[in-house]
């Protein structure tokens, strides 16, 4: 008969985290109520730190996908145009974000090991099938959708987890600090590529690339434990989170976002080579730029964003100035002729859509009005606006081909797409205003 477990264990802070009772992969729900977030503390800031281990790993490897974008391009025996290697890449986000409804509900059920333990066997497979593709479509299988499946099995569960070690008030910050692994990832990995490529080839690259992920997920793996018990009432596609008006209008805010956010991200060691002329290794230093400047820009916007003794902050209401000058900086990059300019737009691009980027969790878990359903509602909000993701690319990829290789008009999309965005998730932030002043008054 194996060994009796302890149905929790207590943090050296004083908050009970949940252990699984028989099953490593499955949660037991026979233990006492935690209480509520320890809000700090060794038990919170390892949630975090593991966290950040994931997001580095997974948006790291995303936010590098510029690089990939352009060593693919150059390389003739892949034959394919500049739009459909861009699909790798939205695929990998579409799966990471589509995924979510799934594996953030079968997290709140229990199954949290579960599914992060199957996303990091898929993600490290497709790193090591990539390494060893020698065409177009093993690329697309790959690197766009094995590690995006991987990706979207961690990534919501993850977010899920942390969250629920803190209360409204720090939540936000703390989130951020999470999603700065995106930023050091999409720093570190392209400086770990670049340096690779040329003394062991575009295979061995990967596949040191693989080892270490294997590594650092085991170490995440390690940090994060279930805080609330299995939700009984979430389904796998739990409908309910959908009931929220004011949710979903958000939620179609984003995904208008979304379809113009990333193009810069993806294509903009694209424009340095092709149109400015920079070579591959100087086109990359604009990868970590963006990348860089993304660390504070999903820092301090997310502290604001936790000043509720403000009247007015909450994270949706920050959102909107940054979504504003995310559009307007887009809009203004078809002016930019020389690589001095292209190094400050992607300066300041870099703070502001990276800020968007943490404030859509953020808003999202925000709005989430039971804690034990934050995976449901995080999973959903990512889920549709995946759609965007995965076709907002490939779409500024075709105007770019039907231009003649010229940007304009794709420049022109992107910043309409987030402009029109930022209009709704004002709209959002009002509503979410009112609906506070009825409750207060009601109360």
């Amino acid at each position: 008969m194996a060994p009796h477990l302890p149905l929790a264990t207590l943090e050296s802070n004083g908050s009970t985290i949940v252990e699984e009772k028989t099953s490593w992969l499955r949660q037991s729900k026979d233990f006492p109520d935690p209480g509520p977030p320890p809000d700090g503390g060794w038990a919170a800031w390892k949630a975090v730190f593991g966290g950040f281990i994931v997001v580095f790993l997974c948006w790291g490897f995303i936010n590098s996908y510029a690089l990939f974008q352009t060593y693919y391009t150059s390389q003739p025996y892949i034959n394919a145009s500049t739009s459909d290697i861009s699909w790798i890449g939205s695929i990998q986000i579409f799966l990471l974000m589509f995924v979510g409804a799934y594996s953030g509900s079968a997290s709140d059920t229990g199954y949290f090991r579960l599914t992060s333990v199957a996303g990091i066997v898929l993600f490290v497979l497709g790193v090591f099938m990539a390494s060893i593709s020698h065409s177009y479509w093993q690329l697309l299988l790959s690197h766009g959708v094995c590690t995006g499946l991987g990706m979207g099995l961690m990534f919501i569960p993850t977010m899920s987890v942390v969250s629920t070690y803190w209360s409204p008030n720090r939540k936000s910050l703390a989130i951020g600090c999470m999603l700065c692994g995106a930023a050091v990832g999409g720093m570190v990995l392209p400086i770990l590529f670049t340096n690779l490529l040329p003394e062991i080839g575009f295979g061995w690259s990967l596949r040191v690339f693989g080892f270490i992920a294997i590594v650092l997920f085991a170490c995440s793996q390690i940090l994060l434990k279930k805080r609330l018990p299995p939700k009984d009432g979430v389904s796998i596609l739990d409908i309910e989170a959908l009931k929220d008006g004011v949710f979903d209008l958000f939620v179609l805010g984003s995904f208008i976002n979304f379809l113009g956010l990333y193009f810069a991200f993806f294509f903009i060691a694209t424009y340095a080579r092709n149109v400015l002329g920079m070579s591959f290794s100087r086109s990359n230093n604009l990868i970590l730029v963006i990348n860089g400047t993304g660390i504070p820009g999903r820092l301090f916007p997310m502290w604001l964003a936790d000043q509720r003794q403000w009247k007015g902050i909450r994270p949706v209401t920050v959102q909107i100035p940054v979504n504003l000058i995310s559009s307007i900086l887009l809009f203004s990059w078809t002016a930019v002729h020389d690589e001095r300019s292209l190094y400050i737009f992607a300066a300041f691009y870099g703070f502001f859509a990276n800020a968007v980027q943490s404030l859509f969790p953020a808003t999202l878990a925000d709005m989430t009005l039971d804690p034990r359903k934050t995976g449901a509602q995080l999973g959903w909000g990512f889920t549709i606006g995946s759609f965007s993701c995965l076709t907002g690319n490939p779409i500024g990829g075709v105007l770019i081909e039907n231009a003649g290789g010229s940007f304009k008009n794709a420049q022109i999309y992107a910043g309409t797409c987030t402009m029109c965005g930022c209009a709704i998730v004002a709209t959002v932030a009002w509503l979410r205003i009112r609906q506070q002043q009825t409750l207060s008054s009601s109360s």
